[in-house]
């Protein structure tokens, strides 16, 4: 029989116990998939700066070379990753299918436990029962043999009463004294020997009852021991099935959550590997359209260095018609300079034969350029995400000149001229400069300062001269560019320099 069941809740021994294996796997696993993730996680960041950092190395290539170079280092770089997420999935994988067959262990252990708790349970149970069904019928014995031991007490007290406080024709010894004749006497002693007999025969059965009373009293006051210790063994054994019944539960309950773990490890195992399996794929096709496009390279390279020999050779000649103009309006100076000297001293000798003085007054020299070093404004602001200088391009495995400065901007930013000029030639350039506007600014320094400014989304001004600080345009990532920014060049007779120099 199953006692009442007062509580659903087990002692905190059992619950720790059902949870603990559970907990403790869930805390393993957690801890070693946090710093799997986090390791995960840095080397990401890192390659992200690294492929970021190839964007930049890769301006001045071909757009389709740059991004099938760029989607392979960017596979090649997930791929490590990726594996290493198969291998911890696989890892949780495992520790979660063990810790589901370690929690149904528990879970049947816990069940086992249970049953047997009810059993125990039930045995007490019945053991309680026949227990107070024996103390009912002793007490029920016991009343019976009271009340028949007090009437044949009253009997026999009755008898003895008769026997020797009645009158002479009413007690015993009168019937025998009192007789009339001698069979009258045999009579009457008969019949007293008879009531003597009876009397004895009670006397013999109060004694009896009375022996049965006392052992039925002490049987009674055993059953009720029996009883306390039963029931004590009772509460026991309810508390121990309850808890076991709520460990089963909880390690039920855990058995589930285990499995779920387990089911959820299997398909993250499954989907790390179709990643990585998918990776490979696109490894394998951003290899060959970078076989394909590296051939094409070398014609656009061949373009690209006949676009830039066209621009240094409109520039040479721009320096060398800038460089004549300069020196006509040199010489045109000294000579007014000259005539002015030459007007002085006439007007001292004049003086002079008047007999008045004069002081002829000098001219200053002509200064062929008084141009400070940082002549150029900036035409943006942003940071500089590449210098001035050669550089290793990683597609084509050689060292190339990066010739200007790139300020990492948004696309839309205002572009503006950095000194006055005239447009030498604005619009779009194939050759990878994308829409780009070239400004003459003279001959500064000796040499015949022009400046670039390219990538641009937009142009608003492609002809005639500018001021500084005027609006040309808007920064951009047309032609061969792997991001919004401006490339800002500066010319020396046609010769690209750092154009730090001048800003």
């Amino acid at each position: 029989m199953w006692l009442m069941r007062r509580s659903e809740k087990g002692g905190p021994a059992t619950r720790l116990t059902a949870a603990g294996l559970v907990v403790a796997c869930s805390l393993s696993v957690g801890t070693a998939l946090v710093a799997r993730a986090d390791s995960v996680s840095d080397q990401k960041k890192r390659n992200d700066q690294k492929i970021a950092a190839l964007g930049q190395q890769l301006e001045g290539t071909n757009a389709s070379l740059a991004r099938a170079y760029v989607n392979l280092q960017r596979t090649n770089a997930a791929l490590p990753i990726a594996q290493q997420r198969v291998v911890a999935a696989q890892g949780a994988q495992a520790r979660a299918v063990a810790a589901q067959a370690a929690a149904e262990a528990t879970e049947a252990r816990a069940i086992d436990a249970e049953a047997k708790a009810r059993a125990h349970n039930e045995a007490v149970a019945q053991r309680l029962a026949v227990a107070q069904a024996n103390e009912q019928r002793a007490k029920e014995q016991l009343a019976k043999s009271s009340t028949d031991l007090v009437s044949s007490q009253d009997a026999l007290d009755s008898y003895a009463a008769e026997v020797f406080q009645g009158g002479d024709q009413e007690s015993q010894l009168g019937m025998v004294f009192g007789s009339t004749s001698p069979q009258d006497f045999a009579n009457r002693l008969v019949m007293a020997d008879t009531a003597s007999a009876v009397a004895s025969d009670t006397i013999d059965t109060l004694a009896a009852m009375t022996a049965d009373n006392t052992s039925t009293r002490s049987y009674l006051t055993a059953v009720r021991g029996e009883i306390d210790d039963l029931k004590r063994q009772a509460e026991a054994a309810l508390r121990g099935a309850e808890a076991a019944a709520a460990a089963a539960t909880q390690a039920k309950n855990q058995a589930i959550v285990a499995k779920n773990n387990a089911v959820t490890a299997t398909q993250n195992a499954a989907a790390a590997r179709t990643q990585l399996d998918q990776l490979k794929a696109k490894q394998t096709g951003y290899a060959a359209d970078l076989a394909v496009q590296r051939k094409n390279e070398a014609a656009d390279l061949a373009s690209a260095r006949a676009e830039s020999a066209r621009l240094q050779a409109i520039l040479v000649e721009q320096a060398r018609k800038a460089r004549i103009a300069e020196q006509k309006r040199l010489a045109k100076l000294r000579a007014q300079r000259e005539a002015k000297i030459r007007a002085e001293r006439a007007k001292a000798a004049a003086a002079k034969k008047r007999g008045q003085v004069y002081v002829p007054k000098t001219p200053p020299p002509v200064q062929s350029d008084n141009t400070p070093s940082n002549y150029l404004s900036y035409p943006a602001i942003g940071p500089t995400t590449s210098g001035f200088g050669m550089r290793w391009h990683p597609v084509l495995q050689k060292w190339m000149l990066h010739d200007g400065l790139d300020w990492g901007i948004a696309c839309g930013t205002p572009v503006y001229a950095a000194a006055p000029g005239s447009i030498v030639r604005a619009g779009w350039r194939a050759s990878g400069w994308g829409n780009q506007v070239v400004i003459d600014h003279g001959i500064h320094r000796g040499v015949d300062l022009v400046t670039t400014y390219n990538h641009l989304t937009s142009i608003v001004k492609f002809s005639g001269s500018v001021n500084r600080g005027q609006l040309i345009g808007y920064s951009g990532t047309t032609g061969y560019s792997t991001g919004c920014h401006l490339h800002f060049g500066v010319y020396e007779d046609g010769t690209p320099v750092n154009p730090r120099k001048w800003l």
